[in-house]
């Protein structure tokens, strides 16, 4: 930890340096800059730039963190299922936040964001490691934050997009926004479907050349991985002197056929997969604003259907080998009110009671489980400002789940302001977190462990934040170091009965560094912006060597880069614009003693993306005309073992904007 605390000093004592020598050199240093969120006090928190949402309007919330954030995306192949990995953690401990309501499965703890459109959110944020016992518990990754909101200028407005790409890929997008002053109402329609139908050389079988002795590898296709997604998004605001009232509504249902992996060598009519998820989302909330205070309710409700089938065909047409359905109705309720004494100090509470209703049975086995659960959530946080430069904020939840009580989880930060010359901050933290485990983890059929006991971890963050910004050039820089021990690591282990099993294991404990830059500034007349991330991760298992084996002790987790990074870039002028995105993951290793080889090794990928934009503006309507290029460079690469991903392919856009 102490090295990379003094390369973190290294670091931010040569950037400032760097815009120091800068200023002295050219321009004239001008500091405009709004007052820090009293809320924000030590938080460690990313924005994902609107230029991003705008250019990236037809894909999926998996892709954009992939390509301009630290966090890890594992994506089981191109419209197949992604999950987010935080800091090195598993999929579970990351939360996702829709309008401040959870939208993860309360039976697998996790949420597919494969299946999140970005057409559909206005704002996306993000929430590292203790801060994101700000927003929710549990969280011992971090917690991705999706939000929508109205514009109250807006009198009439639309967009309508359609995309057509390789491997039979059409997109079709629909907003129609219309209101005045104290009313807003927001429609979005999408449908997108690919028969993801690409070619891919095949290195997991091969045949021998008899005259060479070389291996020859298949070029095969990717059957039987179409999917189809649709639904709806719609908005109600409204507002009355000091009250405003919202309502929204998002239906969304995927219909996606689930490839075999590569090494499957049976015939076309065997091992066929689909999984068809349907949600309804519902969320309804009054806030009353008073001179210093705020008053919020809000109530959720979330019903999520998810169906998947394994068939095979036996001779006589085809059989099913399973069929499961699982459905659940979860409603949340949320009453919080917010006080400002005073500019300096600020202080919320909050209580929360949420149930699920969940049932899952496999038809063809007849086994399940059928059960409810219920969450009684409290929270408080004092907030307060010292003078002009030092700032601390304490952070405090009790939650009973069923009626067992949870420990007290806690958070303190603070904010130290180094120089206000050059906009230089100093902001840490540290949190306790515990996380409940998951329906499935305590009652799936056969394996589930009713006797599991929560996961607690300590995390802590320490990170320096420099903004300046000289004439046409704005910089930012954030880089920090992250500590986090995690206990009661619950993992899936093959169990002496024959079937999987959840354990709670030793730990785990993941340290790193995270840096961050974005630019932005003018050449002339044209218009440049740049973002880069960066993250070094180091998760250690120090669990049970009785239950992971000597040669897992003290490894990297499975399918945790220990370098990542990307960069976004873009270029415009004039109505034209290019941007160009790169990302690279280290070697990933996909067992626990971190032995690779050429069958079950991850090695290095670098991926590279081209956009090409033109805006055309008649009257009041504009038109967009983009092409965009995946994995420019024809990159051969897989995010998961045995998954094979596309090489380079082609999209092409149109979008009125009115």
């Amino acid at each position: 930890m102490k090295k990379y605390f003094f390369i973190l000093l290294l670091i931010i004592t040569h950037l400032t340096g760097f815009s120091q020598t800068y200023k002295h050199v050219a321009i004239r240093e001008i500091n405009v800059f709004a007052k820090r969120p009293i809320e924000e006090i030590g938080l460690i928190r990313t924005t994902v730039d609107t230029l991003i949402l705008k250019e990236s309007i037809n894909s999926s919330l998996a892709d954009v963190l992939n390509e301009t954030t630290s966090v890890f995306i594992k994506s089981e192949g191109r419209g197949a299922m992604a999950t987010v990995s935080f800091r090195g953690t598993s999929p579970s401990h990351t939360e996702v936040l829709w309008n401040g309501i959870s939208i993860k499965s309360p039976m697998l703890g996790q949420v597919d964001f494969s299946l999140i459109p970005i057409s559909i959110i206005d704002d996306i944020s993000l929430l590292y490691g203790a801060s994101s016992i700000q927003s929710t518990s549990g969280a011992l990754g971090g917690n991705v934050s999706l939000n929508n909101k109205p514009d109250w200028d807006n009198k009439i407005s639309g967009k309508f997009l359609q995309a057509v790409g390789s491997y039979n890929t059409f997109n079709d997008f629909l907003q129609f926004n219309v209101g005045n002053k104290t009313i807003q109402s927001k429609t979005r329609i999408f449908n997108n479907y690919s028969k993801n139908n690409f070619k891919f050389l095949n290195k997991n079988i091969a045949d021998i050349d008899p005259a060479t002795g070389n291996y020859i590898y298949p070029l095969q296709e990717n059957k039987n991985a179409e999917y189809l997604q649709y639904g709806l998004l719609q908005e109600v605001y409204a507002r009355k002197k000091n009250i405003t009232f919202s309502l929204k509504y998002w239906y969304q249902k995927t219909d996606r056929s689930l490839p075999r992996l590569n090494t499957y060598e049976g015939d076309d009519y065997s091992n066929i997969n689909n999984q068809m998820d349907e949600n309804h989302r519902l969320i309804g909330e009054i806030i009353r604003y008073g001179e210093k205070s705020k008053l919020n309710f809000h109530s959720a409700l979330i019903a999520k259907d998810l169906d998947y089938y394994l068939k095979n065909y036996t001779g006589n047409g085809y059989d099913n080998a399973i069929f499961s359905k699982s459905n659940s109705l979860s409603s949340y309720n949320k009453l919080s009110y917010k006080y400002n004494y005073s500019d300096k100090t600020y202080f919320k509470i909050s209580y929360s009671l949420n149930h699920h209703d969940v049932n899952t049975i496999d038809t063809v086995k007849n086994i399940g489980y059928d059960t409810r659960q219920t969450e009684h959530l409290s929270f408080f946080s004092w907030h307060q400002k010292f003078g002009n430069r030092f700032a601390t904020s304490l952070i405090l939840r009790k939650n009973f789940i069923d009626n067992k009580s949870i420990p007290i989880i806690s958070f303190i930060g603070f904010d130290y302001l180094i120089s206000k010359k050059q906009q230089l901050f100093l902001k840490g933290n540290i949190g306790k977190n515990y996380r409940h485990p998951t329906l499935n983890d305590m009652y799936w059929q056969p394996g589930g462990n009713p006797d599991l006991l929560p996961e607690n971890g300590i995390s802590s963050d320490i990170s320096f934040n420099n903004k300046i910004k000289l004439n046409n050039l704005l910089l930012e820089n954030k880089l920090g170091v992250f500590y986090s021990n995690i206990n009661n690591w619950i993992i899936w282990l093959p169990s002496e009965r024959g079937y999987w099993q959840p354990f709670n294991i030793k730990n785990v404990v993941s340290r790193g560094l995270e840096f961050q830059t974005k630019a932005s500034f003018k050449i002339q007349k044209f218009l440049v912006k740049i973002s880069a991330n960066y993250a070094l991760t180091k998760s250690i298992n120090y669990g049970d060597k009785q239950k992971w084996g000597d040669d897992s002790y003290g490894k990297q987790l499975p399918y945790v880069p220990v370098h990542s990074e990307n960069i976004f870039v873009s270029i415009s002028r004039k109505g034209y614009s290019v941007s160009y995105i790169h990302n690279t993951y280290s070697d990933r290793f996909t067992t626990s003693s971190n032995i690779i080889s050429s069958r079950d090794g991850l090695y290095p990928y670098f991926m590279n993306n081209l956009f090409i934009d033109k805006e055309i503006k008649i009257k009041k309507t504009y038109i967009d005309l983009q092409f965009k290029i995946f994995n420019l460079f024809n990159e051969e690469y897989c995010s998961v073992l045995g998954r094979p991903m596309p090489k380079r392919n082609f999209l092409f856009l149109i979008k009125l904007r009115f």
